[in-house]
């Protein structure tokens, strides 16, 4: 698990060296973090014991159980020791099921930098573990999946992941 986050972290600097004309798809290594996020026996996810396998199967509905993952973790004074692993793979798992479940759009996962040589507005957000990977839909559409998830970490429910969801998906 852990070097499966350091292959990922180290492939974002790489990237642009070697892909100077199109981004590399990263979806591979994020699809990897979703499912380490609740299925990693080695290095569990922060507040694992809170999700249920059963429950996470890449669905619209699956984000619920999410939403109530991040709540109960977020009120754990141990959150901040972890904050970027959960937003790492909860992020991953949130972008993960936007893929499965959109129709109209073929999402690919993006690093920052590559995210900013297609749309340099993106820079004025930053570089942060929620910025790290986008999705991006191969013209000018870009999702912060891992953005949306640190975001309900710090608010709580008015940041609901499976209504963010619904609404990229009902476009």
């Amino acid at each position: 698990m852990f070097k499966l986050i350091l292959v990922f972290l180290a492939s974002i600097g790489l990237t642009t060296a070697v892909y100077a004309d199109q981004p590399l798809n990263q979806s591979d290594a994020l699809n990897g973090l979703a499912h380490l996020f609740y299925d990693d026996k080695e290095t569990p996810t922060f507040g694992q014991q809170y999700l249920d396998p059963k429950k996470l199967d890449l669905s619209l509905s699956s984000l619920g159980h999410i939403n109530d993952y991040l709540d109960k973790v977020r009120k754990d004074e141990n959150i901040h020791k972890n904050w970027n692993v959960v937003v790492l793979r909860a992020g991953a798992y949130v972008g993960e099921v936007i893929r499965a479940n959109d129709k109209k759009k073929v999402w690919i996962w993006i690093d920052y930098q590559d995210a900013i040589k297609i749309n340099p507005k993106i820079e004025t957000f930053g570089k942060s573990i929620a910025t790290v990977a986008v999705l991006f839909d191969g013209k000018d559409g870009f999702l912060f999946p891992l953005a949306k998830v640190e975001k309900y970490l710090i608010n709580g429910k008015e940041d609901d992941v499976q209504f963010f969801a619904q609404v990229i998906l009902a476009q």
